[in-house]
């Protein structure tokens, strides 16, 4: 049985510094949704690091969410 992935949906998150609770880090988030499923990391990343710069938090991560669906041939 050969099985086959089929991306549905990508997402490219942000995560943004939001200081400290505490001691605890609060990280706030910001994903955009409809991403190109052909879109490669490394056009994520420079897009991630252009909208970074409008952003009024400094980016600590940048995430690809990808939901792939699993397809029997």
């Amino acid at each position: 049985m050969a099985v086959t992935d089929v991306k549905n949906n990508v997402r490219l998150k942000l995560e943004l510094d939001g200081g400290f609770d505490g001691n605890r880090q609060v990280i706030k988030s910001k994903t955009f949704n409809k991403v190109k499923t052909d879109a490669t990391s490394e056009d994520l990343y420079e897009v991630a690091q252009s909208l970074s710069r409008l952003q009024a938090l400094p980016l600590l991560k940048v995430k690809k969410l990808e939901e792939i669906e699993l397809v029997e041939e």
